[in-house]
């Protein structure tokens, strides 16, 4: 695959504006990335081992090339897209390694730079990107939650989220009207021994699951398969779209007795893609 020369023009413009505005460790400045012959590899491995999802139709997949859907990804800083290049995205077609596990790290993450580098990522993402890393936050629901990317959840950013909007105050321990990451991650963690130290059996368990997603809008009559085994839950199953995806997980994700949850469900449009 070539790169054209508009395209190398952008790549080495980006270069010296992060080198005058002297930013630290800017991954898109990297001397490896300024090597026509190493984009022009990225550009082959792209074609290769992303091109399928990432130039077609995949659903959920950003296309090369696109800019806000990629500045949109990259909000959450460096650290966090090559985390979801590496391990994969839970209820996606991203699987881990895009389903290439014979690349290593620095391959997936030098693949994560040339998307951005066509997508013409500005200097002001790139920027705001490195400030959410420097919080060095992991916590993917927090990252979710954290839209406008502050650093912290208010109240009314939990507004939907049920039982983490109720326990807010609770887990406020600074009182200052927030949650930080550590703050949030101490509620999950109370909330599953709570979740755990509830005894029930599998059969339990499992009918408690299939009710809690009968109730749910849009989810389908039939299909949905539900295994557990010692309080540990497997659920396979197509639902319609992804706001019945994000239903289904929330109507069972606190259910009580249950030890570890493994949320298989796809949406159809995923499954015509497979």
């Amino acid at each position: 695959m070539r790169i054209s020369r508009k395209n190398f023009r952008y790549f080495f413009g980006l270069i010296g504006l992060c080198a005058s505005t002297h930013l630290n460790a800017n991954p898109l400045a990297s001397a490896e990335l300024q090597d026509p012959k190493f984009i022009e590899k990225l550009a082959n491995s792209y074609q290769t081992n992303c091109s399928h999802c990432h130039s077609g139709d995949a659903p959920s997949a950003p296309r090369i090339g696109a800019s806000a859907d990629w500045a949109k990804r990259l909000s959450a800083g460096f650290n966090h897209l090559y985390d979801s290049a590496i391990e994969g995205i839970p209820n996606t077609a991203m699987q881990a390694k895009g389903g290439h596990t014979e690349l290593s790290n620095d391959e997936i993450k030098n693949l994560v730079h040339y998307f951005l580098l066509m997508a013409k990522i500005d200097l002001q993402a790139i920027q705001s990107a490195q400030k959410y890393d420097e919080l060095q936050i992991k916590d993917r629901e927090f990252i979710a939650l954290d839209q406008f990317r502050l650093g912290y959840l208010e109240k009314k950013n939990l507004s939907k989220e049920g039982v983490f909007f109720t326990k807010f105050e609770e887990y406020d321990t600074q009182r200052d009207g927030r949650l930080n990451q550590t703050e949030f991650l101490n509620m999950k963690a109370d909330l599953q021994k709570i979740q755990r130290s509830v005894k029930l059996s599998d059969d339990e368990i499992q009918k408690n699951i299939l009710n809690a997603l009968s109730k749910v809008s849009g989810m389908p009559p039939a299909g949905i398969r539900v295994a557990v085994k010692n309080g540990n839950a497997v659920i396979n199953g197509v639902v319609g779209d992804d706001a019945v995806l994000d239903s289904a997980f929330k109507s069972i994700r606190w259910l009580p007795g249950l030890q570890k949850l493994d949320n298989r469900l796809i949406t159809a449009e995923m499954m015509a893609f497979d």
